[in-house]
Formats: structure tokens, C-alpha cells, sequence
């Protein structure tokens, strides 16, 4: 099981529940008292571990070809920490910008685009042979071909890289805007 180190002591954090939300506190509490809000504990984390990146191939909707997309799950990650982090949604391609443009210089099928559906600009998977949207709706939120495994704790099969933090240097604030809108 993957920690975060306490900034003050040698033990690591772990998630309370407080009067006003859940935070991060120290294991070593009442003895030291270092504590983190949810959004400095998954920067910390970032910091620490880096973000994972899955591809997977799948069936585009308007040519009917197998495509390739990717997306990274840090949600699915973050579980390595505690469970608590199932239950804040997914958190995928298209919600890190940071990240987003660093993917879609590396691959090429990602890239910014507008969405009828969605009616705004994000970055998303295209098909590799007709440039399609894929969405961000079938791919991160309802990732049908790898749901199960997404759920069962069985995607080392679909990981493709570690981003780690140095490369992709996503703000704090970044982090944090991220978890005010869920």
C-alpha cells in the first residue's frame, strides 16, 4: 500500500473524518498533529508517485475501426491510499489540463477539441483513422471495455507509463479547483 510521508515526522497520512469534511492527519497523532486537505494530500501524492497513464483499444463509434485511447484514473490510483477515494468520481483525461497538453504532445491522438454534447473545448481522444471524437463520457466515465478490471483492481494490464511529477509539474491550484467543482 502506497503512504504519503508526513511533512513533520516519520509517519504518514491517513484519512479522519472532522467536524467539517474528511483531511489527512498524521499516523503518529495525538503525537504530532501535521494535517493536509484532501487536495494538498493528492498533490503530495502526484509529488510522490507520479500519475499513471492506460491505454486500451476500442471500437470507434463513427467508422466502426479499433482505435487506441488513453486516459489516466487517478481516482483508481489514489484507492492504493485509502478506499474514500472510489467515491469522489473519476478523474481522467480531460480534468488536468496540465496533464492534458503534456498527452497530447506525446500522443496524437489526443487533442483539444470542441464537443456538441458537451458544448465546450477539452482535450479528448480522437479515432486514429477518422479523427472522431471518442468523448470523455465513453472513455473515462464509462470505460466499457476495461469496466471490470477498473473494479476489480486489475488494470496493470492497460498501463502504458508513470507521468512522474518533474514532467508535468500540475499546479497545487490546479489540483485543488479540481476538487471544489466535486
Amino acid at each position: 500500500m502506497k503512504k504519503v510521508k508526513c511533512r513533520l515526522c516519520s509517519g504518514h497520512y491517513v484519512l479522519r473524518s472532522g467536524k467539517f469534511s474528511v483531511f489527512a492527519g498524521c499516523s503518529n497523532f495525538p503525537k504530532c498533529r501535521s494535517t493536509l486537505k484532501i487536495h494538498e494530500l493528492i498533490f503530495e501524492y502526484i509529488k510522490t508517485y507520479g500519475i499513471n497513464i492506460y491505454a486500451w483499444d476500442r471500437i470507434c463509434w463513427k467508422c466502426g475501426k479499433t482505435t487506441k485511447v488513453y486516459s489516466y484514473f487517478l481516482n483508481y490510483d489514489l484507492c492504493e491510499l485509502d478506499d474514500y477515494f472510489e467515491s469522489i468520481g473519476f478523474i481522467g483525461l480531460g480534468d488536468i489540463e496540465t496533464l492534458d497538453k503534456l498527452l497530447s504532445l506525446k500522443y496524437n491522438t489526443i487533442c483539444k477539441k470542441f464537443s456538441k454534447t458537451e458544448n465546450k473545448s477539452y482535450f479528448a481522444n480522437t479515432c486514429e483513422h477518422c479523427k472522431a471524437l471518442q468523448g470523455r463520457y465513453y472513455v473515462v466515465e464509462d470505460p466499457h471495455e476495461i469496466m471490470d478490471e477498473l473494479f476489480t483492481g486489475d488494470m496493470d494490464k492497460y498501463l502504458i507509463e508513470n507521468i512522474p511529477y518533474e514532467k508535468m509539474k500540475i499546479p497545487l491550484e490546479e489540483i485543488k479547483s479540481l476538487f471544489e467543482l466535486r
